[in-house]
């Protein structure tokens, strides 16, 4: 695990944005979230598409921010070739035979042909983009899932903070450091709809899932932990943003982990994961294509 996160420690992201400037502590930030997605929703793959891997598919994970998922899926599917697409990484071959990595350049199309992944996977990355680049990647990421293929988006959808008045003011910071970056997180919450509404996807599920943060129960511990760190982490960020001193930045932190591990903490958060199937066409007499539901 040390040997993931020493890969990303000199990983500078140029396209999403996340208020935590060290790279290796957004490395242990980002080891605490995918043990908690693997947790929350009981496995790595939510896609219907386990038998398919295990005979062999081509998947890529778009925007990779450690190699944590994508180093432990494909151990367990070894007949399936992944692929990851990035922005600021050496392309390059992984020490596992089956994975190859692929430097992007920024606001530029996917380098893939139409119709190429059996399977689109991203994690936490969509609510860190730019709104216009939310849609343009969209857009071109059903480009090249094939027909009848799987795309899968887990994010963080939001949070319920119903005590603890510092730790409200730290999500409350964090939410408008986002929105001072062009990033607006309202339109995840009607991802579907933004899915619908292309004519490209059927089969739309999602799954939701509620976590304790803090107080008594075991997992809230965990998230707990989870949740400080992050604070802990953003203080080069959101110090300037807030307009405040390290000193009292620090005071609030602490105050907020007091706050959650009150026995009478009613704070949570969701998770939310997407899972749609792209449909298949059906050419026209015309030259056009339309897209057929699957049967």
């Amino acid at each position: 695990m040390k040997d993931n996160l020493q890969k990303y420690k000199n990983i500078n992201k140029k396209i999403f944005l996340s208020p935590i400037k060290d790279q290796e502590e957004l490395g242990n930030f980002l080891l605490y979230m995918h043990s908690m997605y693997e947790y929350l929703f009981n496995g790595l793959v939510g896609a219907p598409i386990h038998e398919k891997l295990q005979h062999g598919a081509k998947v890529l994970e778009f925007c990779w921010d450690s190699d944590l998922w994508i180093t432990e899926v494909a151990a367990e599917y070894p007949n399936t070739k992944f692929y990851v697409v990035d922005f600021n990484i050496l392309a390059s071959n992984n020490d596992d035979d089956n994975i190859t990595f692929i430097k992007c350049e920024l606001f530029q199309k996917l380098p893939f042909p139409d119709d190429e992944f059996d399977y689109i996977f991203c994690r936490d990355k969509f609510h860190f983009f730019e709104k216009d680049n939310f849609y343009y990647y969209l857009s071109d990421i059903l480009r090249i899932l094939k027909p009848g293929g799987w795309l899968e988006i887990g994010y963080l959808l939001k949070h319920d903070i119903n005590n603890g008045p510092a730790t409200k003011l730290m999500m409350d910071a964090w939410q408008l450091w986002l929105k001072s970056h062009n990033v607006v997180k309202d339109f995840m919450e009607n991802f579907e709809k933004y899915l619908q509404d292309t004519g490209k996807v059927e089969s739309i599920l999602h799954q939701l899932v509620t976590s304790p943060i803090g107080g008594i129960h075991d997992f809230g511990e965990f998230s707990r932990e989870l949740v400080i760190c992050y604070m802990k982490c953003s203080k080069d960020y959101l110090v300037p943003f807030m307009n405040i001193s390290t000193e009292v930045f620090d005071s609030l932190v602490s105050i907020a982990e007091s706050e959650m591990r009150a026995k009478d903490c009613d704070m949570s958060f969701q998770l939310k994961r997407i899972i749609a199937r792209k449909k298949i066409p059906t050419f026209k007499e015309n030259g056009n294509y339309t897209y057929n539901s699957l049967q």
